[in-house]
């Protein structure tokens, strides 16, 4: 092995697997190739070490070391690049162990501060280094040598306390904060750019909770709120109104929420800003009836700990939302809207409903600002579909004429609702083509109850009106309704007629036969009149089934259709389809027990539960379909139901004033 090593070394052109560890060798020292004899020599020198870090023998290093002190300050043939030492800690860095901090320490004492502050290629330190891999014992054992570590910046203007937030190493965070010295790290763009870390790191306790100690943090200049307030308006998973959590009704008594006290300062006392609970409710009858709440939640956290991971993420979605409330407070803003502009409407964009409520509470004229295609939010929200962010619209002043402003291409907020929705909009659920058809339909109506009458027939710059626009844009999707709605009403179709087939026949076929007369012999009997009622209503539901589907097949498939026509139809339809099934299955079960009955009483028990298999499975397999159905045409709508007079009454006052 020795020999093969020094081959490597000394002769880098001979074989492949020469030049293979002569690569790997360059990948860690920053070494360059050449053929330069002393370069070779440099390198055969070395080596050894080289492989003693890349196996992580410790011992055999430090034995090398310590027999070859200038090792560790070896420089390496390419400018700039590190020296062997920040190698090694670059490796130690990945093995939490006492041996290796021990080592680490021994290393370090023999190197002088200046060379542990010395930057690689990157532009970083060893110190930057441990901070960003979250090896907080090797960053304890480099600030013992050189407290200086901790001030050095990054080629992007970055302190190791940046690093460390921005990867979400916690307790390096917090030991970062208390031994960096000489910067003011809480003010300024050091400040903002410490808390937008935390906030990417996803840990807003810890940012909530500096904003609390550090009042002024990310908020002493308009540039330290820009960053701050950039940073959370890209990140829609951090607000309630993009995580999965959205729909689930958790009972806010139960979720430790964040209030501040309506006269407080916050530029005052901050400690007076506390995480507090909404279980001490009006409703709550007294202290035991507050205790007993809390100890269900407690059990509950314990025994199920997704409903602990429910509780701290509602949690995290409330302190968002109250960072945003601080940020947002005590703007100059007829002098620095500018600058929060683009935070503002990115968040319209990505329906962070939450984050432009908060805007519209701290600056009542926020509706009429526009961005630079001279749109405002809630052009935006209508263009990307954020139904939620629309609505607030009953919370701003100046309504009057909003919606009289047309962007570039000049459309008016008509004409966004007319275009055809992303398609992340409609991927997904039972009915994509024509429930989504019917909540675009939904959505340009709703709009066009907003707009001033004359609005709703503008041409464009494309000398299109807002419905031309609509028909151009979703004659795709209309087709493929069309296509799904046939297909779905055909099927059904056929199963509607086999029982049809069924049902009609079993009425001239009566179980126990008839007398001369025609009449049933068994027609006293409890179970021949069960037999002939579900059978008669079989036959009615499934021919009303065959009816609705038909109306679907012969339908005209115009867009206005997919809103209430067609979606009713088809709810009809399935209801009438499983009643059907529903009552053929108990008129097969009413014969049976006719037939068996004489034999074993309890027949009927066998029957009614195989019976009550296909009946469950058609419910749970076309439940989801009628569910959406249901709800995309008689359910609430997705934008406020409200007319442009309401916007242009005096009625509506912003909230928050």
């Amino acid at each position: 092995d020795e020999n093969e090593d020094e081959i490597t070394v000394t002769e880098p052109k001979i074989r492949k697997q020469t030049e293979d560890s002569q690569s790997s060798m360059v990948s860690v020292f920053g070494m360059i190739n050449s053929d330069d004899q002393g370069e070779d020599e440099y390198y055969a020198r070395y080596w050894p070490l080289y492989r003693m870090i890349q196996k992580n023998d410790w011992r055999g290093v430090e034995d090398f070391v310590t027999n070859d002190p200038g090792a560790l300050t070896a420089k390496t043939v390419a400018p700039g690049s590190t020296t062997i030492f920040h190698a090694i800690v670059e490796s130690l860095v990945d093995v939490e162990s006492y041996d290796a901090t021990c080592l680490l320490d021994k290393l370090a004492s023999r190197v002088y501060p200046p060379t542990l502050a010395r930057k690689d290629v990157y532009g970083y330190t060893a110190l930057y280094q441990c901070a960003g891999k979250g090896s907080l014992r090797a960053l304890k054992v480099l600030v013992k040598y050189n407290p200086d570590l901790t001030t050095i910046r990054s080629t992007g203007n970055n302190l190791p306390i940046h690093e460390a937030a921005y990867n979400g190493h916690k307790n390096t965070f917090q030991y970062l904060l208390e031994v960096t010295r000489g910067v003011d790290i809480y003010s300024g763009n050091d400040g903002a750019k410490m808390l937008s870390c935390l906030i990417d790191a996803s840990l807003y306790d810890v940012a909530f909770d500096l904003l609390k100690l550090h009042p002024t943090i990310g908020r002493d200049s308009i540039d330290s709120r820009r960053i701050v307030l950039n940073t959370l308006a890209q990140m829609p998973y951090a607000f309630a109104s993009g995580s999965r959590l959205g729909r689930i009704p958790v009972e806010e008594e139960f979720v430790s929420s964040i209030q501040t006290n309506d006269n407080q300062n916050v530029d005052g006392d901050m400690e007076n800003l506390i995480v507090t609970s909404k279980i001490h409710s009006q409703k709550s009858t007294g202290a035991m009836w507050h205790q007993s709440h809390w100890m269900l939640w407690n059990a509950l956290m314990r025994l199920a700990p997704s409903t602990k991971a429910i509780h701290e993420q509602k949690l995290a979605h409330m302190q968002t939302v109250e960072i945003v409330r601080i940020i947002c407070k005590e703007v100059i803003w007829t002098r620095h809207i500018g600058k929060l502009r683009w935070a503002l409407f990115t968040a319209a964009r990505l329906g962070i409903h939450e984050f432009v409520n908060e805007f519209i509470m701290a600056y009542n004229r926020t509706a009429i600002m526009l961005n630079k295609d001279g749109r405002n939010i809630f052009d935006v929200a209508v263009l990307h579909r954020r139904e939620k962010v629309f609505n607030l619209i009953h919370r701003v002043n100046y309504t009057t004429n909003l919606f009289l402003i047309e962007g570039n291409s000049g459309n008016n907020i008509l004409h966004l609702a007319a275009k055809l929705v992303p398609s992340s909009e409609v991927a997904g659920g039972h009915c994509r083509c024509s429930g989504s058809l019917a909540k675009m339909v939904q959505r340009t109506y709703a709009v066009e109850k907003l707009i001033h009458p004359d609005m709703v027939g503008d041409e464009n710059s494309s000398n299109q009106t807002p419905r031309e626009v609509f028909t151009q844009e979703h004659k795709d999707l209309v087709k493929e309704g069309e296509k799904w709605m046939k297909e779905t009403a055909s099927s059904c179709s056929v199963v509607a007629a086999l029982i049809i087939t069924v049902v009609f026949a079993a009425a001239f076929t009566v179980p126990g036969g008839s007398d001369s007369r025609g009449i049933p012999n068994l027609l006293h009997e409890k179970s021949f009149m069960i037999f002939a009622i579900s059978d008669m209503l079989a036959l009615f539901s499934s021919i009303t089934s065959v009816l609705m589907f038909l109306g679907i097949l012969t339908s005209r498939y115009a867009e206005d259709d997919f809103l209430v026509s067609l979606p009713r139809k088809l709810i009809i339809g399935l209801v009438a389809l499983f009643f059907s099934i529903a009552s053929m299955m108990v008129a097969f079960g009413a014969t049976v027990h006719i037939s068996l009955s004489h034999k074993w009483n309890l027949v009927i028990i066998p029957v009614a539960l195989v019976g009550c298999v296909p009946v469950t499975l058609f419910a749970f397999l076309q439940f989801p379909l009628l569910l959406d159905m249901w709800l995309s045409t008689y359910g609430r709508g997705i934008i406020i139901d409200s007319s442009w007079r309401e916007l242009a009454s005096c009625d509506l006052v912003a909230k928050g004033n």
